[in-house]
């Protein structure tokens, strides 16, 4: 074919380039399809945008694809997302693709998961058959014989040379079959009864016709994930699929298991990062073509190919880490919602403690419908007592005499006990009794937290590491000290005033994979623990029936903090703690150790009182003009040379003081951590009362910041609605 028989296509590209390119293309392609093209002196995987288009570039100039490979990724829908997506978070188009793109892909292997199969003898197979193979054929006659006494692993016939090539002779003669090897399937759950107010929900969100976004308020323990597996059951009728999102991936298996034993019949698939490539992209391809009817992922799920997607429902809405904190920072909410709009499908989301955005959207601007599960599921279960005790002054005892009695009490009742603290590590802190010095980290401006099990200090920024000084580095001192508490002193502490009770600390430092996660379960539900003590890997998704006390440690911090959302994030993590306590018929307690027993936020812990709270909440906000009453934005920078980086704000700051607008811009400042990794950083804050001015200003100073000479010197990020300040 020559230059004037090939198509022109366009082809998105994993660069930061704001544009799509243009390719010759000889053979047939269709949207969607990935190629790889030459690009520079390197070979590039790209996505085919769009077909037969034209071009103002000379055909000579326009380089011919390498390759096309059969596997389309995408379809129309998903380009309408990426575009949306692209447009509203300023990034290029190209990385906003290719974010969706499973990375196995992306480095060019296509193959997905290798398949496990057992080989089993079939009825044609018999001695005499065996007796008829050429006598030179001695391990096809070994395999055969073998296979009629018994079924025969890959792994047992791998020690067998040339074994491939004789199974699929067998196969091919229909003297052996194989069976691909599955994990075995949970028992069978059938489906509880649902009370009133869950099937009223369930029964309204099935009379839905087209797109309508739903907000169910449950408090914690009041069966949302029963509804939605109700839901579920009618979605996925008529090969019907269903994406349901979860925040972490510690929710992700149990989630999965209770599915599968649910759906025994129906192929579930999880999409998150503990998957090795191999499995995460063989159940992305499982989704795409539509044998997977439920897919249980974290945010970057939003994006997957679906065949017949019927509703997307997002678990725990509150939670921060929907929100990417780097390259493309979308939230999954917004996608997701905007995903369901597209294709005229609901969008349902839940949780015990909304987040103020979806809260404001529901009961202020009525475009979500609210939905309310009052009371928990269990009927004998009911609310814990919620306690707050004042902290004692004795630092060395951090469990008042009123916490300790409780745990005491409760392990005599043969129950268990969850402490929660949201810091790791032994104490956050070392310094020097005589001068003062503490210890910090060389490359973030944060304090090392002392490990003691390990003999460590380490930055929870960085990941930097060295063993615990022996003395003061500015003054010699031997007598260094620890200040404040952590997961490792609570745990050491609990095992010297209750010493004949399993306790067990669950942390990023103890909780590595699946399998301690799965073990962590058996052995809270097999009563082979007493006393939990662990950080906000504990504080949602999890339902232990012994549990019936929740003590809180150390919650203050949040209060001091400059961020607006400190409240709510605060407020959101105590309920969900204290939701694990007394789910089942035994009445639970939540104790709360507090410098500040009377202040306004615990007393609404105390009532259960989400939507005080939320009231209380969104008209401190309206006052102040922050989200959800205005629409932020936020240049975010960072460099290795703190010149580099002024000159960097100041051009920046001063091109957008000068932008005819109504978007408010404040003066650069630095962020709480001024250093981090290494690099000096600063942030622009700008908000308005109009998201489209807001997003005409960010893609006017975009342009600008490209053409800066010292742009290339700097890490730049426009980060719309940001949650991390």
């Amino acid at each position: 074919m020559n230059l004037k028989e090939s198509q022109i296509i366009k082809v998105a590209i994993d660069v930061p380039v704001d544009d799509l390119f243009d390719y010759r293309c000889s053979d047939q392609v269709d949207i969607g399809q990935f190629v790889v093209v030459p690009f520079g002196s390197r070979k590039l995987i790209g996505i085919v945008v769009e077909v037969d288009v034209n071009t103002t570039l000379p055909l000579n100039k326009i380089k011919e694809v390498i390759r096309v490979d059969e596997e389309s990724l995408f379809n129309t829908e998903l380009f309408k997302l990426f575009r949306f997506v692209a447009s509203y978070y300023q990034y290029p188009i190209g990385q906003t693709i290719h974010t969706a793109v499973p990375s196995r892909i992306k480095q060019g292997v296509t193959r997905g998961k290798k398949k496990n199969y057992i080989f089993h003898a079939s009825n044609n197979l018999s001695h005499e058959v065996i007796h008829g193979f050429p006598k030179n054929q001695k391990n096809l006659i070994r395999i055969a014989t073998q296979l009629l006494s018994q079924p025969m692993t890959e792994t047992a016939l791998k020690k067998m040379s040339n074994w491939k090539k004789h199974i699929e002779h067998l196969i091919n003669h229909d003297l052996a079959t194989q069976v691909e090897i599955t994990p075995e399937a949970p028992q069978h759950s059938a489906p509880l009864i649902l009370n009133s107010e869950q099937s009223n929900i369930v029964e309204q969100i099935k009379k839905t016709k087209g797109f309508e976004a739903f907000l169910i308020h449950g408090i914690t323990g009041s069966g949302k994930t029963e509804v939605y597996m109700h839901l579920i059951d009618s979605l996925i009728k008529n090969e019907g699929q269903v994406l349901v999102m979860v925040p972490e991936i510690n929710l992700t298996p149990q989630l999965e298991d209770r599915f599968q034993s649910r759906f025994h019949t129906k192929k579930i698939v999880s999409l998150h990062s503990h998957l090795s490539q191999p499995d995460r992209l063989e159940n992305w391809r499982l989704a795409k073509s539509g044998e997977a009817q439920i897919v249980i992922g974290t945010r970057l799920s939003v994006f997957t190919p679906f065949k017949n997607l019927t509703a997307i429902l997002m678990d725990e809405e509150h939670d921060m880490s929907f929100k990417q904190q780097d390259n493309l920072r979308y939230h999954a909410r917004d996608v997701g919602m905007m995903r369901a709009k597209l294709l005229n499908i609901p969008f349902i989301a839940g949780s015990a403690t909304p987040s103020m955005e979806i809260w404001h959207r529901a009961v202020n601007e009525k475009k979500l419908k609210l939905l309310s599960l009052t009371k928990r599921a269990n009927e004998d279960a009911t609310l814990p007592r919620v306690d707050l005790i004042k902290t004692g002054q004795d630092l060395d005892e951090p469990l008042s005499t009123y916490l300790k009695d409780a745990i005491q009490h409760r392990l005599d009742q043969q129950q268990q006990v969850l402490i929660f603290i949201n810091r790791r590590g032994f104490a956050p802190v070392l310094f020097c009794s005589s001068c003062g010095w503490q210890a910090d980290c060389n490359r973030c401006s944060s304090k090392l937290v002392v490990h003691k099990n390990k003999q460590q200090l380490r930055c929870h920024h960085c990941d930097y590491q060295r063993t615990i000084d022996s003395s003061c580095q500015e003054c010699g001192n031997v007598d260094l000290m620890t200040l404040g508490k952590g997961t490792q002193k609570i745990e050491e502490q609990l095992a010297r005033l209750f010493p004949s009770a399993r306790i067990k600390r669950v942390d990023r430092d103890t909780i590595k994979n699946k399998k301690d996660l799965d073990q962590l379960y058996a052995d809270m539900h097999d009563h082979k623990l007493d006393i939990l003590v662990g950080t906000q890997m504990l504080s949602k998704g999890h339902d232990f029936p012994q549990l019936t006390l929740v003590g809180i440690l150390d919650a203050d911090h949040a209060l001091y903090s400059s961020d607006f959302r400190a409240s709510e994030r605060l407020f959101s993590q105590l309920v969900q703690v204290a939701g694990r306590s007394g789910r089942a018929s035994i009445k639970g307690e939540v104790v709360i150790e507090t410098n500040f027993p009377e202040h306004p936020l615990y007393k609404k812990i105390q009532s259960q009182d989400f939507n005080g709270f939320a009231k209380e909440e969104l008209q401190l906000r309206k006052e102040l003009h922050f989200p959800p009453f205005v629409m932020q934005a936020m240049l975010k920078t960072e460099s290795k040379n703190k010149k580099y980086l002024e000159e960097f704000v100041t051009q920046c700051f001063q091109f957008m003081s000068n932008l005819p607008s109504k978007v408010t811009c404040f003066p650069p400042v630095r962020p709480y951590l001024e250093r981090l990794q290494g690099f000096e950083r600063s942030h622009i804050y700008m908000q308005s009362n109009n998201r489209t001015e807001l997003n005409h200003f960010l893609s006017q100073l975009r342009s600008f910041i490209s053409a800066m000479k010292i742009s290339s010197r700097v890490k730049w990020v426009i980060d719309v609605d940001p949650v991390d300040f």
